[in-house]
């Protein structure tokens, strides 16, 4: 009797293999799926985080500025009625304006004075400015009284100085006007006399230039001292005065003539 072995099933086998290497490469595929699926979660966590921060520090930005401006308006609310509790007197403190109305209704005499406290501080005013009017009125007075002429007699001062600020010459207000009435006129006689002698000085120095010896003729101190030359020396005392007034009725032509022949005689 003839014994058949049983052969191996070697189909089967390999089946078995490819099962078990499909298996392998099935889980190799899934890990790596798995591991990118991680890491896309891991870069969104960090896009989210920093999403959350950026918004969270802008966030409290503005509620920085917001608390920062509230704080500002507090302030500045806080100022303003502290400015308007300043200007109450304390009695008034706690009252309102339409109380404090009332109350000036019964109390009459209080709105009286206030009336006349008002009143002085306009006449106050007024009479700074008429001071003030006044004093301007005697400076070009001074000046104009120095062009016509340049040594007065003291009762000229003295009447100069009644009529434009209306008080008695022995009053001491009065002393301080002439005090420096005269002060004026002596500066004015000075500047005067110092730039005719410059003057006569240089016109020597141009004849001397000129070879031109002998007297001064009356065609060169015509020249020389002309109207241009007369409105430089006296220029201080002029801008008190109308110049087309004053030579049209022949003051300057006056002016003109005592200043050559104070210009000949120096």
């Amino acid at each position: 009797m003839t014994t058949k072995r049983k052969l191996p099933n070697k189909s089967s086998d390999d089946n078995q293999e490819m099962e078990v290497e499909r298996g392998s490469k099935r889980k190799q595929i899934t890990k790596k799926r798995r591991d990118i699926d991680i890491e896309k979660a891991n870069q969104l966590m960090k896009k989210s985080k920093s999403s959350n921060k950026e918004a969270a520090e802008s966030a409290d930005k503005e509620v920085i500025v917001v608390n920062e401006k509230r704080s500002n308006d507090d302030n500045d609310n806080d100022d303003e009625s502290k400015t308007e509790d300043h200007k109450k007197t304390e009695v008034f403190q706690s009252k309102s304006n339409l109380e404090i109305v009332a109350w000036l209704v019964d109390h009459p005499e209080i709105l009286r004075l206030a009336l006349e406290m008002n009143n002085t501080d306009v006449a106050i005013s007024s009479s700074s400015k008429i001071t003030d009017d006044k004093i301007r009125l005697w400076n070009e007075s001074v000046k104009c009284l120095f062009l016509r002429a340049r040594s007065p007699r003291g009762e000229v001062f003295d009447e100069l100085i009644t009529k434009i600020f209306k008080i008695k010459i022995h009053s001491n207000e009065a002393k301080s006007y002439l005090e420096k009435t005269q002060k004026f006129f002596i500066d004015f006689r000075n500047k005067f006399n110092q730039i005719i002698l410059t003057s006569v000085e240089e016109f020597k120095e141009i004849r001397k230039n000129r070879a031109s010896t002998g007297s001064l003729s009356q065609k060169e101190l015509i020249d020389y001292v002309d109207e241009e030359f007369v409105q430089k020396i006296l220029s201080r005392q002029l801008v008190a005065v109308n110049i087309s007034e004053l030579t049209r009725n022949g003051g300057f032509n006056t002016l003109v003539d005592f200043v050559r022949e104070t210009f000949k005689v120096s």
